[in-house]
């Protein structure tokens, strides 16, 4: 529903005569797009979750503004609303007006073709080589740091809330779902000790960290015609190594074991070259990223966050999707 102030906003700008659907809000998290049409143009309204801080989402708008100032970018351009603002505070959230990027994500795992996997690692590059031009610092990684932390927490000795969880739904009706979050369970914990060390010391080294969108995954890469026409929602953008952008575009483009995963990782570092990022680094982090998103998910099910016994909701559509992944990075590298 869009609140009063939002809709008087809409009629200003773009008349009575324009038309207001929900769209692309597929996703999990509680932020809500509609698209806004009239006969001359297509614009992008968002309501961010009220757990977005206004000056957090300003320092994103800060990064964006600075990244579409080229003709050619990928990332939407922001607009404003009548007072000239790009944050619009409505019903305790924030809401942003953008330009609309035509086309649609590629829906399942391995579905992306040779060609647009290049254009992806393409535009990465060209993406970073921009944004490190303008801010720029070595420093230890965050995103490394987080996952460091993660694989620590995962492996202490005393049983946790996800662990209490899955003990008490053993002999639930919904065995399907209990076996299937059992076997997550099981499953990056076997991973996860192997990367102790590797990650640990990954998170400790200086490297090159710059604004990066952390949350690349193909449901925020648009496709029109079999070419990249956007990339969307930059509510996890920060400085961080650059890495982390390429692990989660081509980890949830490809299982680990898709030799196309080398194709990807050169074409990027012939546009962009980066001695930080390497296969072994990208596997490793990979690695650790999917192992420690099932434990998140188990956890998110714990709290009642999502529900559990639903295995046709889009929650599950992501947990079974984990499972494939570490079924595949439990067999084999991508080296």
């Amino acid at each position: 529903m869009i609140p009063t102030r939002v809709a008087q906003e809409i009629r200003f700008l773009y008349g009575e005569s324009a038309t207001i659907a929900v769209n692309r809000n597929r996703g999990l998290s509680e932020a809500t797009v509609y698209r806004i049409e009239t006969h001359a143009s297509t614009t992008a309204i968002k309501r961010w979750p009220t757990n977005m801080a206004r000056e957090r989402l300003l320092e994103i708008h800060g990064f964006q503004n600075r990244m579409t100032q080229s003709d050619k970018t990928l990332l939407p351009r922001l607009l404003r609303w009548s007072d000239g603002q790009t944050l619009l505070e409505a019903d305790g959230s924030s809401w942003e007006i953008a330009e609309w990027k035509p086309g649609a994500p590629i829906e399942k795992l391995g579905e992306i073709s040779d060609e647009q996997l290049c254009q992806c690692a393409e535009a990465l590059a060209m993406l970073h080589l921009q944004s490190a031009a303008q801010k720029s610092a070595m420093l230890p990684p965050p995103g490394l740091e987080q996952r460091s932390r993660g694989i620590t927490r995962a492996l202490r000795a005393e049983p946790s809330s996800a662990h209490r969880f899955l003990h008490s739904i053993a002999s639930h009706p919904s065995q399907f779902a209990a076996h299937v979050l059992q076997d997550l369970c099981i499953r990056a914990h076997r991973i996860l000790p192997t990367l102790t060390n590797t990650i640990d010391r990954m998170s400790k080294e200086r490297v090159l960290c710059f604004w990066v969108l952390r949350d690349v995954w193909r449901e925020h890469l648009l496709f029109d015609g079999g070419r990249l026409t956007g990339i969307i929602d930059l509510g996890a953008a920060r400085i961080d190594w650059p890495g982390l952008d390429l692990v989660r575009a081509f980890g949830t483009l490809m299982t680990g074991s898709d030799p196309r995963w080398s194709i990807a990782i050169v074409r990027y570092l012939e546009a962009r070259p980066d001695t930080s990022i390497t296969f072994a680094s990208l596997e490793s982090v990979h690695r650790a990223s999917v192992a420690l998103s099932a434990l998140q998910w188990i956890d998110w099910f714990a709290e009642g966050r999502f529900d559990w016994t639903n295995p046709e909701s889009p929650a599950w559509g992501r947990v079974l999707e984990l499972q494939r992944q570490l079924e595949d990075l439990g067999t084999v590298q991508f080296r």
